[in-house]
């Protein structure tokens, strides 16, 4: 299981995807993501607008290169991302989801926005 620290920012490890998204679609994006298999960690980041975080692993084999829709991110690790005063809307416990799940559990919820 992976060991995440959170002290003003995130450290996204090595093999570690990170993929953000507006907190307005977070919890559906939650949901669909909790009805295909593992959910992950999410954390959410204040700001000028509530963003979630679902972290998650790369898929198994390479995809072609995604284009995120305009309101989300990808970040790969290592690297920090910034999270000063976030907390986890679920806390970092069991498997990481592949980012494709993430992704089309995305991509379900904006076909209803």
């Amino acid at each position: 299981m992976e060991r995440w620290h959170v002290e003003g920012s995130l450290v996204l490890t090595e093999g570690a995807v990170a993929v953000e998204v507006p907190a307005s679609w977070g919890a559906e994006v939650s949901h669909q993501l909790r009805s295909a298999g593992p959910l992950g960690p999410i954390l959410a980041i204040p700001g000028p607008r509530l963003r979630w975080l679902f972290l998650a692993r790369p898929d198994p084999e390479p995809t072609p290169d995604h284009v995120p829709p305009p309101d989300v991110r990808y970040w790969r690790g290592p690297r920090s991302i910034p999270a000063v005063e976030s907390r986890w809307v679920v806390p970092p416990e069991g498997a990481l989801p592949p980012v494709g799940a993430v992704r089309c559990a995305i991509r379900t919820v904006r076909r209803f926005l």
